[in-house]
């Protein structure tokens, strides 16, 4: 592993160094960072929404209400669309909706699927509200458009090469799925809980710098002081004391368990087990939903040993790495996508191969932008989506021979002349005796630590371990 230095000044301010270190170096946003606004001062232009967009969505939402039409909040599988899905549902049922919640499960495929819009409009549905999906999602709207179903897209994924033809778009690439869900949530009903933005937030692994500081920071107070039934049993089980709950036990400990039911069964066990108000229910669903994770856990750790023989023996040397088996869970997938792309520093695409289709999850490094390089295989796929580091795709199993030697050229025109290791950042060289209170008293100011704003990591020299 390579390490650098990030910065050589010592002539100021350690807490500046370390701001500046996070690109943090103007008066407003050193300001603004480490005194972020309470999240309800945050305005829609501040976080990228447009507010035409979110009226339009108010609107015809309370429209539904009032008409008592039939509303579906359709959510993704993970925890991120897990916790959104619960926020908007509660949020609706509170103002007295006709609503229901769906997210469906993995083999069904991410997203909205034209088969079940047809379903729900069989069953009298009039609205469809999306969490954490859709902004790709071009012909499933068209197909609802048809059926006289409206949707409100709420999604925070990158925009395709073409926007849906929805009622409203509410969409950012800045907040994770549920913090979009909590903003339209919020003008829905002035208000709207915090504690599962946070945890959507956190497990999603959007940067903390910025409004999802504002949300995480204030988020974690409220997390910490929860009544919820579910998120009591589940804090039990994991054996944590919800007084010191952080980023660290919200991001390893209760959003893999979270997404533990998702990734092996039914997510909607999730959903049931952090909306019940029912404590012996909750109890229930948190023993079911922590062995489901222990079963994730046991699956994940054998997937990996196999995925990584495959690429020690047939792929090493190359710059993406690309592995797939019959046996491989679909679930878990993306869990290994990401341990070998940490551990071998590229690019990762991990498939569950199936008969006619097969489903991948891709992970990818800071140097090369999994997204684009899977629209720019596009005409190959039936279905792919995602951020520049992380992505889904469905693609033909005919085709994957294909989808590889695509992505493998890609890569190596891509990260041709690049040194393909880690780098550890190291904040600054200290002498051991500036190692004190006062130093953990600065350090502390730049809670809570995440994805942009790392713990910050320290060097000494000369120094013996006694």
């Amino acid at each position: 592993m390579k390490w650098r230095i990030l910065s050589k000044t010592k002539n100021k301010e350690i807490i500046k160094i370390l701001l500046a270190n996070r690109g943090l170096k103007g008066k407003k946003e050193i300001e603004e960072f480490l005194n972020p606004k309470k999240p309800e001062e945050l305005t829609s232009k501040e976080v990228g929404l447009d507010l035409a967009q979110i009226k339009k969505a108010v609107q015809r939402i309370k429209k539904a209400i009032k008409k008592n039409e039939k509303i579906i909040v359709y959510g993704d599988y993970d925890t991120d669309g897990v916790c959104g899905t619960a926020i908007l549902w509660e949020t609706l049922h509170r103002l007295k909706a006709n609503v229901l919640p769906f997210i469906p499960k993995r083999e069904e495929g991410y997203g909205l699927k034209v088969e079940r819009i047809e379903a729900m409009a069989k069953e009298g549905v009039k609205l469809i509200i999306t969490v954490d999906q859709g902004i790709v999602a071009y012909l499933q709207v068209e197909r609802a458009n048809k059926l006289d179903v409206d949707v409100i897209i709420t999604d925070h994924h990158v925009l395709g090469e073409k926007k849906p033809k929805a009622l409203a778009i509410v969409h950012t690439t800045q907040l994770a799925g549920c913090g979009v869900a909590w903003f339209l949530a919020k003008h829905l009903q002035g208000k709207s809980d915090l504690d599962l933005v946070t945890i959507g937030t956190i497990t999603d692994m959007v940067s903390l710098i910025g409004p999802n500081r504002s949300l995480v920071k204030y988020g974690l107070k409220i997390l910490q002081k929860s009544q919820r039934p579910g998120l009591l049993a589940l804090f039990d089980f994991a054996g944590l004391n919800k007084n010191k709950i952080g980023v660290f036990e919200v991001g390893y400990i209760i959003g893999p368990r979270i997404n533990a039911a998702g990734r092996m069964d039914d997510p909607m066990e999730s959903l049931r087990l952090i909306c019940t108000p029912d404590e012996n229910r909750a109890i229930s669903l948190a023993q079911k939903i922590d062995q489901r994770n222990r079963e994730r856990q046991i699956l994940t750790e054998k997937t990996v040993i196999h995925a990584r023989e495959i690429w020690l023996k047939e792929g090493r040397g190359n710059n993406l790495i690309f592995v797939g088996d019959e046996s491989y869970q679909e679930g878990v997938v993306g869990l290994v996508a990401s341990r070998l792309s940490e551990e071998f520093y590229r690019p990762a695409v991990v498939l569950s191969l199936g008969k006619e289709f097969s489903k991948a999850s891709a992970r990818s490094i800071k140097e090369f932008n999994i997204i684009e390089a899977l629209r720019s295989c596009a005409e190959i796929l039936v279905a792919h989506g995602g951020h520049p580091r992380a992505a889904g795709l469905t693609v033909e199993t005919t085709k994957i021979t294909l989808l590889k030697e695509r992505l493998m050229k890609i890569a190596q025109d891509r990260l041709k002349n690049q040194d393909l290791s880690p780098t550890l950042k190291i904040d600054l060289e200290l002498n051991l005796e500036e190692v004190n209170f006062e130093l953990y008293q600065q350090i502390m100011k730049l809670e809570p630590f995440g994805q942009d704003n790392p713990q910050p990591i320290f060097m000494s020299r000369q120094v013996s371990v006694v």
